[in-house]
Formats: C-alpha cells, sequence, structure tokens
C-alpha cells in the first residue's frame, strides 16, 4: 500500500469513511529534511502494515488542517482510530515507533 496524499476537501473522507483500520497521518512539508525521511519510513510502514492507511497533509499546500490539529513541529504524526485521534508524536518517527503508535 503506498502513503495517501491528504487535503482539506478529502480529510474528513479519510478519517471517517475508514472505521476498519487506524488512519496515521503525518503532518510535513517538502523542504524539511526530516520531513523527507519521515517520509520513506510511511512509505515503508504503509507496505509492510496494509492494515493501516498512511496518509501525508503537506501542511504548505494544506495550512487550515494543520491550524486544526495544532501542528508546530514538522514532521507531526496522528493516530485516528473510528474518527478519534489516539495517539500523537511530533519529530521524525522510525516504523518502530509509528508501529508503537498504532498499537497503544
Amino acid at each position: 500500500m503506498s502513503v495517501k496524499d491528504v487535503t482539506k476537501s478529502n480529510f474528513s473522507k479519510v478519517i471517517y469513511n475508514n472505521p476498519e483500520k487506524p488512519v496515521m497521518i503525518s503532518f510535513s512539508n517538502g523542504t524539511n529534511p526530516n520531513s523527507k525521511k519521515q517520509d520513506m519510513f510511511l512509505t515503508m510502514y504503509s507496505y509492510e502494515h496494509p492494515d493501516v492507511l498512511v496518509g501525508r497533509v503537506d501542511i504548505e499546500k494544506e495550512p487550515s488542517l494543520s491550524a486544526m490539529y495544532g501542528i508546530s513541529t514538522v514532521p507531526s504524526i496522528k493516530i485516528f482510530k473510528k474518527g478519534k485521534c489516539t495517539a500523537t508524536a511530533s519529530g521524525l518517527q522510525d516504523k518502530f515507533h509509528l508501529h508503537q503508535l498504532v498499537t497503544k
């Protein structure tokens, strides 16, 4: 499975229309070196864990989404289960820590 680009127009659909699987959203930007590394970990994680929907919000293109969730550090990860945010992490997260967030 690949990482899905998440925008203001599809955010609600991604979060609420997937009640059977956790949703991992990365808030990042393309110019931050840690965001680029995070994208690599997200891609690997998405292929190894097809039971988790993995998405990415570009905070430069979608500032309203980052403001809505109080994102002040990139990359930041939010985990949603049945539409509710259940875990949050700021800064670069490797695959092990991504999995810990999902299984909380």
